[in-house]
């Protein structure tokens, strides 16, 4: 669909991007291809953000005109700091709209037209996810991986141990152990409080980092970025040591960190 100036409408510019959630077991081929895909030029020249007239929240509009989602509603914000970022993000751009230049605008697409109406079944897959997190499967041996385990990933598991009063089953292997059922419940409730916007958000670090805890753990500043990614790299930074690194996997980790880091950043910028 176009304007009378034979340029996309901003209504429906998203038709052509993608909503943002990632697909990790699609990673490694989304890298490859990401330099084959054309994307549309750049048809506006100032995005500003302001409070919605119609609803609490901010919008954010392209030379005036409201920036809409894929299924054409309209971009509502919860807070002025991720308006404001995602105006730059906007405003960033260079010739062409590239989605992988708009974390922020694909993690809040997600979180109107996806996490919102189906919150209930989000909830009950997080949880599901969270019985059977990456934290809860280690390796006895060797020493060196041993320790990357201790330092990154049980810090975090005391911590969750002593915030709810539960105690995790951790296994050396990749034999299913079943979790208190106390434990599940514990998530639930969590997750249910949040809103549709940190929601998204904690659904696209847990499956990127593969761990539910990380990802809370990082919501209630227990870690840093920095932290988010020695814990979600505990495996690959061990093998990395011993058998080095190749360019295609130093480019797949790029990819997965600035996906990472993206959805740290929009967790933050729901925190006014």
């Amino acid at each position: 669909m176009t304007n009378q100036d034979n340029k996309p409408n901003p209504t429906t510019i998203f038709d052509y991007l993608p909503m943002g959630d990632i697909d990790t077991d699609a990673i490694q081929e989304d890298v490859k291809q990401q330099f084959k895909r054309k994307f549309p030029k750049k048809f506006f020249k100032l995005a500003e953000y302001s409070e919605s007239k119609a609803e609490v929240g901010y919008v954010i509009n392209l030379d005036g005109r409201p920036l809409k989602t894929p299924l054409k509603s309209i971009l509502l914000l919860p807070t002025e700091q991720l308006a404001k970022a995602i105006c730059n993000e906007w405003n960033n751009l260079g010739e062409f709209i590239n989605p992988d230049h708009l974390p922020l605008t694909k993690t809040a697409n997600s979180a109107i037209e996806k996490t919102a109406p189906n919150k209930a079944h989000i909830v009950e897959e997080m949880v599901r996810f969270g019985e059977t997190d990456l934290l809860f499967y280690q390796q006895d041996n060797p020493a060196k991986l041993l320790e990357l385990q201790e330092q990154h990933w049980n810090s975090i598991i005391h911590w969750a141990e002593n915030e709810w009063q539960v105690k995790y089953k951790i296994t050396y292997g990749i034999s299913h152990v079943t979790q208190d059922v106390k434990i599940l419940e514990q998530y639930s409730s969590i997750i249910s409080a949040m809103s549709a916007h940190q929601l998204s958000a904690l659904y696209l670090l847990t499956t990127s980092c593969g761990s539910l805890l990380i990802a809370l753990a990082y919501n209630a500043k227990i870690i840093s970025k920095e932290g988010v990614n020695k814990a979600a790299f505990v495996d690959e930074d061990w093998q990395v040591s011993q058998w080095g690194e190749d360019d295609e996997g130093k480019e797949i980790r790029t990819f997965k960190l600035d996906e990472i880091g993206s959805f740290c950043d929009y967790l933050d910028l729901l925190k006014s």
